[in-house]
């Protein structure tokens, strides 16, 4: 679900829902968005994503390493193709082919999202797993926590992933008995904070946020 903020003549704030399925799902409108918030000032951020989230999440640390501080991204969405969208709507991609769109079902806690084969497209297209060099150029702390029993996105994409991040400081840990959707446990937690100091320690006194 999308929200539209609009700004009143009397400084309030107001803003209307409009519906997933009335807009098309493009993950590059993820990655325009958060560049707008990181460049807007003089902080460095910790970027935190969750499946396709990984997406722009990974091309904006490698494009704006001056402002992201670490990654924490989990069941990262790479190394994918357009079969992708059958692991959880099968009989989707041939439906796409015929029709042209899908409306894909809502991911836990999510909402539904209307797709059409051009966004798809573009986000294999604009994929940071699908370029062609070997080494991925980010440079900053990265954990990534994936789970084993993932039926959406293999586990082994994470850990091609992770081998090809040229970070020298990386942690990677599978989740034993849970699929795409989990929660935070005590040992993700623990990762977490590890990774949260060895940012503090890296960094010169400044601001860092974090932007999920």
């Amino acid at each position: 679900m999308l929200l539209n903020f609009k700004h009143s003549s009397n400084n309030k704030t107001t803003f209307t829902l409009k519906r997933s399925l009335d807009h098309v799902w493009n993950v590059n409108e993820w990655r325009r968005d958060i560049e707008e918030r990181i460049n807007a000032n003089n902080e460095k951020w910790i970027l935190m994503a969750t499946s396709g989230a990984c997406h722009p999440a990974l091309n904006i640390a490698k494009q704006h390493k001056e402002k992201v501080s670490g990654l924490f991204l989990m069941c990262p969405g790479t190394g994918l193709d357009m079969s992708f969208v059958d692991t959880i709507q099968p009989g989707a991609l041939k439906y796409l082919m015929k029709t042209g769109s899908i409306k894909y079902p809502p991911s836990k806690h999510g909402h539904p999202a209307l797709l059409n084969i051009e966004c798809l497209q573009d986000f294999l297209k604009t994929s940071i797993c699908n370029s062609p060099e070997k080494t991925i150029d980010i440079t900053c702390p990265v954990l990534i926590v994936h789970g084993e029993d993932d039926n959406i996105v293999p586990i082994e994409n994470s850990n091609k992933l992770m081998q090809r991040i040229a970070s020298t400081c990386k942690d990677f840990y599978r989740i034993p008995g849970v699929d795409h959707y989990f929660d935070l446990d005590e040992q993700v937690l623990k990762r977490l904070e590890k990774l949260m100091d060895t940012i503090r320690d890296n960094q010169q006194p400044q601001n860092i946020r974090a932007k999920i």
